[in-house]
């Protein structure tokens, strides 16, 4: 089994231990093993700092993960947050529309008391007009009556006069002539 290599479960080749023999070949094994030693000690410090460098790259994952996280939760809360502003613009825009509906049909409403305010104004100024005539005619008819109830008064008054004359022209014999009612005296 001298110089016969095995594989190894991790798929290295393993060399059997060669024996120490006192022969002129016995530096070259060492030599051998210093020049394996030599860059296998740089080799560590390189797999270390890759091994680092790994490690640092593992944890710039890890934050980046934890970022994106963080960037998907806060895509998540500004989508809901948008979703919920949308609703409000759209209901918003609901009572807009609602008000805008209420406002035309009051303004519609203030249009037509504005014209029943117009035919009852017209109404009342004609109505005044003729109030004013009818004001006027009844002062015509109250001097009229005033009128008649003097001429009436001077009858009255003219006919009671001729009796007491009548009844002194009987005594004396003549009377006087008749008097006509409708006559001014």
């Amino acid at each position: 089994m001298k110089g016969t290599s095995t594989e190894t479960a991790a798929g290295w080749a393993a060399v059997p231990p060669t024996r120490f023999e006192p022969s002129g070949r016995s530096g070259l094994p060492i030599l051998l093993l210093f020049g394996l030693l030599i860059p296998a000690g740089c080799g560590d410090r390189d797999t270390a700092k890759a091994r680092k460098e790994a490690s640092d790259a593992r944890a710039a994952v890890a934050r980046l993960e934890l970022q994106l996280a963080a960037a998907r939760d806060e895509i998540a809360r500004m989508k809901d947050e948008l979703k919920a502003v949308r609703q409000t613009r759209d209901d918003l825009q609901q009572q807009m529309d609602q008000i805008k509906q209420e406002r035309d049909q009051a303004f519609g409403l203030a249009q037509q008391a504005n014209e029943s305010i117009k035919q009852v104004t017209a109404k009342a100024d004609g109505r005044a007009g003729t109030t004013a005539v009818l004001q006027k005619q009844i002062a015509d008819l109250k001097a009229l009556v005033k009128e008649q109830q003097t001429m009436i008064d001077e009858l009255k008054n003219a006919t009671a006069q001729p009796a007491e004359a009548v009844e002194k022209t009987e005594d004396a014999g003549t009377q006087p002539p008749p008097v006509e009612p409708n006559e001014k005296p």
